[in-house]
């Protein structure tokens, strides 16, 4: 139908254009003009031949789009210069002004492409908009797609009464007929006249804080829905359809703007070098081995104890970088031959470590499986870097690590100054500080999601403690940053915005599920655990902090540490193997001063321990 439907077209666009150029006298023109059935054949095989190779019936025209439009332009310019020609070498431009083919390439494109239109038209007008009342936030590029896709496929579902947008010259404009009705600060009033059912923020581009303004004016809404469409970054193809909006995630709302890195210094540091993750199965090191392999190393190593998690890494590295030499390997950091071996056979350039025990209440109650993996573990793959001559080795320190009250972060704190004792010019060992990442595995988000889902309630160990936050992503790109520009020994420490009560998260997770708090999910507060603080710091009382070339990486200027960090933190290790958790964080205590242990008065036989009488 469509063929037979543009044959017809060309044949009345041909007539047409005789018509107007030789003004319709008395006569009749068409008798006059000479073979005019071979010049309608001509015109019919060659618009048959050329409409079929641009593809104009291969579309569906209830979907016609700008792109169809263009096709069908090309196509009838691509004809009108064919039948010019064929009419020239067949002499047939008898009583054929040539005007008059100009006029029939224009009506060809009118008649061709407003067929197409107005059957569009006519399948979206049998459509009823019955739907629940829908605000659209955004009024551009990603707004203009949503509500086109609406249209097509869900007016039965949504009727979009209006879009909002800040822009001041958006204001009482229209986009596919629906009205730019104001401001988003304007939702509330707009919903005591309309009840609003839906809400679709479509605004890829805005950073975490303008989402946090737009979710809070949306939850003011009583019984709205409110859906978010995905972040640039995640919109890969850039087409946005309805299928997209999800529910809005705390990563929108605690995320920060895209931070810049300096390609230059990184790509030096990692292009054509071999490079090791440790603990590469786990959340931070899984993602520093993905954004390694951005840079095109000539082999990535990935290393962890754990080998279903080392598998799943595997897995997905090689899934985005088919091409990369990604070399699985399960092994302890404690097992010196081991490290050793393969630090020498492979010829590593370059290691990140991110092995260790970082869960706090868990290790207060294993301290001598902290103080093996954390000081030893890391003593035997830094001794094990410089015995190899690897250039660089960064640590994945934490904030926990800075006036420790846990055996986790009084560990990590040993960890740094084992680093910075063994650095020297052959190898630059650096350390980065960062807090808590969004989604990392045993944080306390995915903990509140399943007590979400379960029913509740949300356990939160105090109102008022804080927490800093940051993504995954983000950590991992400072951290490669970070570890780009040091000379050797520094501790750095990641900008982590602003503290987040975790109470007020709480509440927040419970809102970004449709539910209420206290009403449909409670929150319940079970007090501080052994080892935890109020609020974390990132830098020690007497330390300072000085700029560095990247606005979000700042390097302390840390205490002095002893001469004989590493001979005194071997001996921590070495006497703790037969010790109690409450005797192993005195022994902490005596090694490291600035260490504040809080100890498990109620476990059988500490309470008797010589350390106690």
């Amino acid at each position: 139908m469509a063929f037979f439907h543009d044959i017809a077209m060309g044949i009345l666009s041909f007539i047409v254009s005789l018509a107007l150029r030789h003004s319709v006298t008395q006569y009749n023109f068409l008798e006059r003009i000479p073979d005019l059935g071979i010049k309608i054949a001509i015109i019919v095989a060659i618009q048959s031949v050329v409409f079929t190779f641009f593809g104009l019936y291969r579309g569906v025209w209830k979907f016609s789009s700008t792109h169809d439009l263009k096709q069908i332009i090309k196509a009838a310019a691509v004809t009108t210069i064919f039948i010019t020609t064929l009419f020239y070498l067949t002499n047939n431009m008898l009583l054929i002004p040539r005007s008059s083919l100009i006029m029939h390439f224009c009506l060809l494109v009118l008649s061709i492409g407003g067929g197409r239109f107005l059957y569009r038209m006519y399948k979206e007008s049998k459509f009823k908009v019955i739907g629940d009342n829908t605000i659209i936030i955004g009024a551009g590029n990603a707004g203009e797609q949503l509500i086109r896709d609406i249209n097509r496929y869900y007016n039965d579902k949504y009727k979009i009464v209006g879009l909002l947008d800040d822009a001041k010259n958006l204001k009482g404009r229209s986009i596919h007929g629906i009205r730019v009705m104001g401001k988003v600060s304007q939702l509330t009033q707009i919903a005591k006249e309309i009840t609003i059912s839906k809400i679709f923020i479509a605004i890829p581009s805005a950073t975490s804080a303008d989402l946090r303004r737009i979710v809070t004016i949306c939850e003011s809404i009583e019984g709205a829905d409110v859906k978010i469409l995905p972040s640039v970054e995640d919109v890969i193809d850039g087409h946005i359809n309805v299928s997209s909006l999800r529910k809005v995630k705390l990563n929108d709302l605690l995320g920060r703007d895209p931070i810049q890195l300096d390609l230059n210094s990184i790509g030096k540091m990692l292009t054509n070098k071999t490079i090791l993750v440790s603990g590469a199965g786990g959340s931070i090191g899984s993602e520093l081995a993905l954004q390694v392999s951005k840079f095109n190393p000539s082999k990535l190593i990935i290393l962890d104890i754990s080998e279903y998690l080392l598998y799943e890494s595997d897995r997905k590295l090689r899934g985005k970088f088919p091409e990369l030499e990604i070399i699985p390997i399960v092994a302890d950091i404690k097992n010196e031959k081991r490290i050793y071996s393969i630090l020498s056979k492979y010829s590593v350039d370059h290691i990140y470590h991110a092995a260790a025990y970082k869960q706090v209440p868990l290790m207060e109650e294993n301290a001598v499986e902290a103080v093996d993996t954390n000081i030893m573990g890391t003593y035997v793959l830094a001794k094990a870097a410089k015995a190899a001559k690897v250039k660089r080795f960064v640590m994945v320190s934490s904030d926990k690590a800075v006036n420790p009250t846990s055996v986790m972060g009084a560990t990590k704190r040993i960890a740094e100054m084992i680093c910075q004792e063994l650095s020297d010019s052959n190898t630059k060992f650096t350390n980065v500080r960062f807090g808590n990442v969004l989604g990392s595995n045993g944080s306390v988000i995915p903990l509140f999601e399943e007590q979400i889902a379960n029913g509740g309630p949300v356990t939160v160990t105090h109102k008022d403690i804080v927490r800093y936050f940051m993504s995954i992503s983000e950590a991992a790109q400072l951290i490669l940053q970070a570890g780009s520009m040091g000379y050797g020994g520094e501790i750095f420490v990641l900008d982590m915005g602003e503290p987040v009560k975790i109470y007020d998260l709480a509440k927040k997770m419970i809102t970004l599920s449709g539910l209420k708090p206290f009403d449909d999910i409670d929150i319940k507060v079970i007090g501080l655990r052994t080892g935890e603080k109020l609020y974390e710091e990132l830098l020690a009382t007497e330390e300072n902090t000085m700029e560095t070339p990247h606005p979000s990486v700042r390097v302390a200027c840390a205490r002095n540490i002893p001469e004989d960090t590493i001979q005194g933190a071997l001996e921590v290790v070495t006497k703790s193997q037969n010790l109690t958790d409450n005797e192993i964080k005195i022994l902490l205590k005596e090694y490291l001063i600035d260490y504040t242990p809080q100890f498990n008065r109620d476990k059988e036989g500490d309470q008797n321990s010589t350390f106690f009488q």
